[in-house]
């Protein structure tokens, strides 16, 4: 059965058309009828409806038969699907003009005999009509129930994706907004050869969260009817999805804040909840926290962690406390993760790929990152981000950076080693240059330090303090002649670094 609508051809197949006769534009035969109306004025613009059959006698034109052929055109524009015509009492024959247009665009003109009345044709039209609606509102009951019956008994989406292929009989997907696909109907279907498949908006809360794809020319009034249905149950279920998984999320967050709270709970009790909360506890984690002026866009790093995540097949999480946002990465031991290439990549590299891509908003940004701990010693590598975090402000470093704990760590040893020693040491050593840059308001100390961190590297030295290469030069001369060192010897600037280090730890 043809489930668009009321053709035109089905319509001259009723009895009481059985006298009636297309006499132009056969082509438009199974243009779809939805609505039967009487002309009464020539100006049709405002009132007519799309797929409506117009009954006339032509009295509003019989002054000038030439207009009909602009009729013609006119309900064809407006998406009309036929003109039925009584010529016999005012045109006496329907003009070539009208004959031609007709057959140009396709719009039928049926001749009618004037002996049959209007209401014997509009009646068993409109139950024609009627019937066919009345069916369609069945069988989206049918589907609607059916559907919804398969979310509520929690019968997955791929069930519900497979039901509505079977009622389309056509190859389905719903593919999210980075046209990943959620799920597929058949589930092997390559998509990849689907040039141009229909498709559909999923809205939750108000955001499109995925579009619906069916690999179809195009659909019949019935499966239109599925489709919206199919699209209401698909909504319910990503929505169904995402309170589990926002509910997930909170339990999640509460787990890892008891995990950073003495008392600890047992590593009995960690492995069994983190289980239950998809949280492998096989896998080491780390810690980062990014920090910066202000907070962190959550939904940039919700999403940039959430694209990483599917990549790397785990379950990472995060929190945002104050003005930064707390990363927990698992790292599958054993396993290299090559997105792009042979060698492994850790998290270090992915966050240092975020915080430096300018386009992603968090290139303002510094990151720490603590060392790789199973879950019930992730407290040690909160901290010890946070301590990196720390120390590399105090130093001096500048957002855009990334700081390993373990690069970190003698510094925070050292910072532990304070006293009279140092400090004795400290004016020793630089006491002189610490007096010169006090009195003539310089940064001789900070160049000195920038030196050492950079290897001795006169131009990574000036990058680092965005300064000229030669204004570095001058600045080390200046260095030489108020201490008297020899720069270039190892041990005096080992020595000068360390003494370095533990000013700024402590000044900071």
């Amino acid at each position: 059965m043809n489930t668009r609508g009321i053709t035109l051809r089905e319509l001259m197949e009723l009895s009481v058309l059985g006298k009636a006769k297309v006499i132009s534009g056969e082509q438009g035969l199974d243009r779809v009828v939805r609505f039967v109306d009487i002309m009464e004025v020539p100006d049709l613009k405002g009132w007519i409806s799309e797929g409506v059959m117009l009954l006339t006698t032509a009295y509003s034109i019989r002054h000038d038969p030439s207009l009909l052929t602009e009729l013609i055109y006119t309900l064809d524009n407006l998406g009309a699907a036929a003109l039925a015509i009584k010529p016999a009492r005012f045109l006496k024959e329907i003009p070539q003009g009208a004959i031609e247009a007709s057959n140009a665009c396709g719009l039928p003109i049926v001749e009618i005999p004037p002996e049959i009345p209007y209401t014997d044709i509009t009646q068993p039209v409109m139950e024609l009509l009627l019937g066919r609606q009345a069916m369609l509102l069945r069988r989206a009951e049918e589907v609607y129930r059916t559907l919804t019956t398969m979310v509520l008994e929690n019968s997955g989406i791929q069930a519900v994706s497979d039901s509505v292929a079977d009622f389309l009989k056509a190859p389905v997907a719903l593919v999210d907004t980075d046209r990943k696909i959620i799920v597929s109907s058949p589930a092997d279907y390559d998509w990849s050869q689907s040039s141009t498949p229909l498709n559909w908006n999923i809205h939750v809360d108000r955001r499109t969260v995925a579009r619906l794809l069916v690999d179809k020319e195009q659909l019949d009034d019935m499966e239109e009817v599925g489709i919206e249905q199919a699209r209401l149950v698909f909504a319910l279920e990503l929505m169904r999805r995402k309170v589990a998984e926002d509910t997930e999320f909170r339990l999640r967050g509460n787990f890892i804040d008891e995990l950073l709270t003495p008392p600890l709970p047992s590593r009995h009790e960690v492995q069994r909840r983190a289980r239950q909360l998809g949280m492998n506890p096989e896998h080491k984690w780390e810690v980062a926290v990014i920090e910066g002026e202000t907070a962190p866009s959550e939904e940039t790093v919700n999403r940039l962690l959430e694209r990483e995540a599917k990549k790397r097949g785990v379950t990472p999480h995060v929190e945002y406390r104050s003005s930064r946002a707390v990363l927990f990465l698992p790292t599958q031991e054993g396993r290299k993760f090559t997105p792009g290439g042979d060698a492994e990549e850790r998290w270090e590299k992915t966050l240092a790929g975020w915080l430096q891509d300018k386009t992603e908003g968090l290139s303002g940004y510094r990151c720490g990152i603590g060392t790789s701990e199973y879950l019930w010693d992730i407290h040690t590598s909160y901290n010890e981000a946070r301590k990196a975090l720390s120390i590399s402000r105090r130093l001096g470093q500048g957002p855009g950076g990334i700081t390993r704990y373990e690069e970190m760590e003698v510094y925070h040893l050292l910072e532990g080693l304070g006293g009279p020693g140092f400090e004795r040491l400290f004016e020793r050593k630089l006491g002189k240059l610490l007096q010169y840059d006090q009195e003539h308001d310089s940064n001789m100390l900070l160049t000195f330090y920038h030196y050492l961190e950079c290897r001795g590297s006169l131009i990574e030295t000036a990058n680092s303090l965005y300064i000229h290469r030669n204004s570095v030069k001058y600045r080390l001369e200046r260095i030489r002649d108020i201490t008297g060192f020899d720069l270039n010897d190892p041990r005096e600037q080992f020595v000068c670094h360390l003494c370095l280090i533990y000013y700024y730890l402590q000044e900071k």
